[in-house]
Order: structure tokens, then C-alpha cells, then sequence
């Protein structure tokens, strides 16, 4: 069971607490609590998780997510490029749906953006199928590397369950500010990953060294998260992706907790009430 019953109303992502396997995410997020968590099923460089081929490690992982009391918000990554396996998104969207996700992430990789379309879409039915969402993560070293470039691709593929992830380093590091976050537009963001940073970029060339290992938690830097939390609708899902590379050898359940209390710090500061 949950050793803190959930007053954080935001998810935990993996990448906060270095990755680990899904049960040790799940534990860390309800011991710091967390009300969801999210879950990397599927490395963007690494192979699908062998979850999907296993019913009894399945049903133990489902257990375990349902006494810990924290739910399942997003499952990835599926990623967009010429080798994906349509067979195995399924699969994924399977194990996603048995765990109680409602949202596939996907990052996009493809160079050719009619092919990156068509992928999206596709990937969009099978998730839709469950019941899921599909959600394209932008990110200035990827194919998709804007907020607009997102919306032009959700726009494209046409499919009523399309949105967007907005995470908050990648929205300020492709020169995008909470002032992007208006209009009809906002309604396509189902997800909004939070972290902070220094406010001056690293070089080009070290923006995914510092979006995977060299992120700060939440109130402890100097992006406006104050602005963006201000502009988002009440019912965005939030979660904390913060990887801090002075924590990186702290144990998970350390590393939920330093990124729970600093959320917290920050609703107080800020003002705002994120209650779901």
C-alpha cells in the first residue's frame, strides 16, 4: 500500500527516478505521493518490455499498481521512423490499457514528414481501438522539434484522439514560451511533463544530454512555471520529469520524493491549485 496516501495531484515519470523497472517507479511514486504515474514500456533506444509476452508478470505489475493506490496516466514511447512495427504498438497499447493507461506518448524520429503522417495515424487507430490516446512529444532534437510542428502533425493525421505532450524544458528550449499556450490549440495537450532549468540553453548539440540527465526539479531554476501552470485548462494531467544529475545515484523512492516536495513548493509559491 501507498506509505503517503496521494496529495500530489501530478504523475511521476520514469526518467525522474532513473528508469527503473515499472514496479520500483510505481512504489516510489505512491511512497512519495504521487496520485499517477507514468510508464516507459518501451525505450525510445531500447527494446519493447518483455511484459507483453508474460501474463503472470503482467497480472503481478497490474496488483501491485492497483494496492498501491496510485493509477497509471501515460505508458511510451512509441516511436515514429521507417523500422516501426505496427504489431508491436499493438501490443503495447495492449499491456497499456490492462494497466489502466489512457495515454500512448510518441516521439517522432521520421525525416520524411508525409511517412511521419501516415505512421502517426496508424499508431493513432491501434491506440483508439483500446480506448487510448496518442500524444506526440516535441522536441527541438527530433523531427518534431515545436509546439506548432506537433499541432501540424496532430492536424494532419486527422484523428480524433491525437494530442500533444508538452514538456516545459523542450517548450522553452525550442523558443517557445507560455505565451504559445492559447486558444483552440490547448485543447489538443493531453499531457504537460514539468521540470525547471537554468534559463540560458546549453549548445545544440547538449540539449538531450540535458533533457535526459541534467534537468532541475520543479521551482528549482529559473523557467517560468509559474506562467505556463497559469495558462494551462484545470484538467490537464501534469507529471514531474526531472532527472537530476546531482541525484542520479540516490535510490528511486529519494529521488520521488525530492521531486514531490519540490512540485508542492512550488503549487504553494505559485498560487495555483492543481486539484483533479
Amino acid at each position: 500500500m501507498a506509505a503517503t496516501p496521494p496529495d500530489v495531484p501530478a504523475g511521476l515519470a520514469p526518467l525522474t527516478v532513473g528508469r527503473p523497472s515499472p514496479d520500483v517507479v510505481v512504489a516510489a511514486a505512491a511512497d512519495a505521493g504521487f496520485a499517477q504515474v507514468g510508464l516507459t514500456l518501451w525505450p525510445p533506444d531500447g527494446p519493447l518490455t518483455t511484459l507483453t509476452a508474460d501474463a503472470a508478470a503482467r497480472r503481478a505489475l497490474a496488483a501491485g499498481i492497483s494496492a498501491s493506490g496510485v493509477a497509471v496516466l501515460d505508458v511510451g514511447v512509441v516511436v515514429l521512423e521507417p523500422s516501426l512495427d505496427l504489431a508491436a504498438v499493438a501490443r503495447l497499447v495492449g499491456l497499456a490499457a490492462e494497466l489502466g493507461g489512457d495515454r500512448l506518448v510518441v516521439l517522432n524520429r521520421h525525416r520524411l514528414p508525409e511517412r511521419a503522417v501516415e505512421q502517426f495515424a496508424a499508431v493513432c487507430a491501434v491506440a483508439g481501438a483500446a480506448g487510448l490516446a496518442a500524444a506526440v512529444e516535441f522536441m527541438p532534437y527530433t523531427a518534431t522539434r515545436t509546439l506548432g510542428e506537433a499541432h501540424q502533425l496532430v492536424a494532419a493525421a486527422g484523428a480524433p484522439n491525437a494530442g500533444v505532450v508538452l514538456d516545459v524544458l523542450h517548450l522553452y528550449r525550442s523558443g517557445g514560451t507560455a505565451a504559445d499556450l492559447a486558444g483552440a490549440a490547448l485543447d489538443r495537450i493531453l499531457l504537460v511533463q514539468l521540470c525547471d532549468a537554468p534559463a540560458a540553453a546549453p549548445p545544440p548539440d547538449r540539449l538531450r544530454d540535458e533533457a535526459l540527465r541534467h534537468r532541475r526539479y520543479p521551482g528549482d531554476g529559473e523557467l517560468p512555471l509559474a506562467d505556463v501552470l497559469a495558462a494551462l485548462p484545470a484538467g490537464v494531467p501534469l507529471t514531474v520529469e526531472a532527472p537530476v544529475a546531482e541525484d542520479a545515484g540516490r535510490p528511486p523512492v529519494e529521488r520521488a520524493r525530492a521531486a514531490a516536495a519540490a512540485l508542492r513548493r512550488l503549487f504553494r509559491e505559485s498560487g495555483i491549485s492543481r486539484g483533479r
